[in-house]
């Protein structure tokens, strides 16, 4: 344990070091902010506008779950961003002969940072949402984003060379979760064409508060992050 912790201190110290991606842990709680205060206050000047009693309401919900979304999505990049760097240094190669070896060091740098956003986007969307959650399901939805997110970092990391390749590639792994706006804007056969995006089941989880919606959710993040850790494990050897 104290090898995989020292090795955590290790990502947590890189991390603090590059400006970029101290913000980027930020911008969670930035995002809180501007949906718990600012979409009520901006729903209540186009209501007034438009004569309207209802406009922005009925996408509360939407904005919870990218709330949710956002702590796990931020650290899962962070971790990518962290990886592609110390992939030109060789640290992979070099944590293979440490007491942490090559499995402690995956789990330094994608599992616990995936955990603790975990936590976090339970308690961010907890005390900032805009809609009620009931704690089950709240859990359910951040576990379901918590792996999406693991899945595009191992995207990005995979598909990339370097840092710069890196945010590029973010652009399009945040295509993953494409499938939270799906139950929301399309009808409801239309809807499932994107059924094979952990997001739509986590939107529909959300949305419908039925367990039934979680055993895809979680099968649907399993496929994706075993297809790509194949890639990742051998981009790392």
């Amino acid at each position: 344990m104290k090898p995989l912790l020292a090795s955590f201190g290790v990502f947590i110290r890189q991390i603090t070091r590059d400006n970029m991606l101290w913000a980027v842990c930020f911008a969670p709680l930035l995002t809180a902010l501007i949906f718990r205060f600012g979409v009520p206050y901006v729903d209540a000047l186009l209501c007034a506008y438009f004569d309207r009693a209802v406009l922005l309401a009925d996408y509360y919900l939407l904005f919870d779950l990218w709330l949710c979304l956002t702590p796990s999505y931020m650290a899962c990049f962070a971790s990518a961003m962290v990886l592609l760097a110390e992939r030109d240094e060789n640290m992979a190669a070099y944590m293979a002969v440490t007491p942490v070896g090559k499995t402690g060091y995956m789990l330094s740098r994608l599992i616990l940072p995936a955990s603790l956003a975990f936590f976090f986007a339970m308690l961010l969307t907890h005390y900032s949402s805009l809609t009620d959650w009931d704690l089950p399901v709240l859990a359910a939805v951040s576990l379901v984003m918590s792996l999406a997110s693991t899945a595009a970092a191992l995207l990005i990391f995979s598909f990339s060379r370097n840092k710069v390749e890196g945010m590029a590639m973010a652009k399009i792994a945040s295509l993953l979760f494409l499938g939270l706006v799906a139950p929301f804007f399309l009808s409801s056969k239309v809807q499932y064409l994107a059924g094979f995006l952990p997001t739509f089941w986590a939107a529909k989880l959300a949305h419908e508060k039925s367990s039934l919606y979680l055993f895809p959710a979680l099968v649907i993040s399993l496929l994706w992050i075993g297809r790509l850790s194949t890639r990742f494990r051998r981009k790392l050897c």
